[in-house]
């Protein structure tokens, strides 16, 4: 909605950023380092945008309590640093959101390409050992093998579940995700 606040977490080359920007959002944005931080700051000034991009962590966002009335999480949510969990990833967005605010995310299914021959930890997220590519071997993602199962788990803090699925398959590999829409309780 025009003139609400979106944070877009883990915005990359500021793909969906430049489109919030363009639909007259006020769009902020996180992402890991400072590098990804500028370029992109870069790139969308040259169509005049300047959301307010920050470096940041799930589980440690530099932002306000309750400061958004959205959260846009595309493939990021489920990326858990050691020593936390995706509860507290959790924790921390149900912290920047307004009551009653939306998070709007795509969640790792763990029938995706990239847990194959993961290693599953106690807290439910697993291990990657065997990425295709070689990028995230050693990183731990969490995964949920259906709605129900991943719906229990955000609500915690979060209520009014709606959801979708993708399944790409990008030259053989098939990545496969859940997208959830739900409300900060």
């Amino acid at each position: 909605m025009s003139g609400d606040k979106i944070l877009d977490i883990g915005f990359g080359d500021g793909r969906n950023t430049a489109f919030l920007c363009d639909c007259q959002w006020v769009v902020s944005g996180l992402e890991l380092t400072q590098e990804i931080v500028v370029q992109t700051q870069v790139r969308l000034s040259q169509f005049g945008y300047n959301p307010d991009l920050r470096v940041g962590r799930n589980s440690s966002i530099p932002f306000e309590d309750e400061t958004f009335d959205y959260i846009l999480a595309c493939h990021c949510c489920y990326y858990c640093d050691e020593g936390q969990t995706l509860h507290d990833n959790l924790k921390e967005y149900s912290r920047v959101l307004k009551k009653d605010g939306f998070l709007i995310a795509s969640v790792a299914n763990k029938s995706s390409y990239i847990f194959k021959g993961a290693e599953e930890l106690s807290d439910g997220s697993m291990r990657i050992t065997n990425d295709p590519y070689n990028n995230r071997n050693g990183y731990r993602l969490h995964a949920f093998s259906s709605e129900v199962a991943l719906e229990k788990y955000f609500s915690e803090y979060f209520k009014n579940f709606s959801f979708g699925s993708a399944d790409n398959n990008y030259y053989g590999l098939s990545e496969r995700v859940f997208w959830v829409v739900c409300q900060k309780k």
